[in-house]
């Protein structure tokens, strides 16, 4: 049985798309934002879900703090309890794009290539969940 999910965040797991779809309902302070997701690690593990949509369109906080911690702590993780590469999608405001300190805040998609997972920024949840189902495809 898995534990309730924090204030701060809605998930559902889609079957028909084998997709675990994440939307963070506000903004996060970093201690928040690690528990958030550790939290979405252990729905993840209970389906054996490796690919994540990720709606933080309503938590405009990336920074570099959260940044260093996902990348050192938290990604690295993925690959023992999910069982493969990991396929993180986030569904971002256009204007987060735009932003200086979040778009430095992100790696570049060079990082992702020799890593156990990898993920894209999307304005649009149709090309993000069709990414995701071009991942699954790679596997297939």
């Amino acid at each position: 049985m898995l534990p309730a999910a924090p204030e701060f965040i809605e998930v559902a797991y889609r079957t028909d798309l084998d997709v675990l779809l994440i939307r963070w309902m506000r903004k996060v302070e970093l201690e928040e934002m690690c528990r958030g997701y550790f939290y979405l690690l252990e729905v993840a593990a209970h389906h054996q879900c490796r690919y994540w949509l990720l709606d933080a369109r309503r938590r405009f906080n990336t920074d570099r703090e959260g940044a260093q911690w996902m990348v050192a702590t938290f990604l690295p993780q993925l690959r023992a309890r999910l069982g493969g590469r990991a396929y993180l999608a986030y569904l971002l405001a256009p204007v987060t794009l735009r932003d200086a300190e979040a778009d430095a805040a992100f790696p570049a998609a060079s990082f992702f290539q020799d890593k156990p997972y990898t993920a894209e920024r999307f304005v649009d949840e149709r090309l993000a969940i069709q990414w995701l189902q071009e991942g699954q495809q790679l596997l297939a």
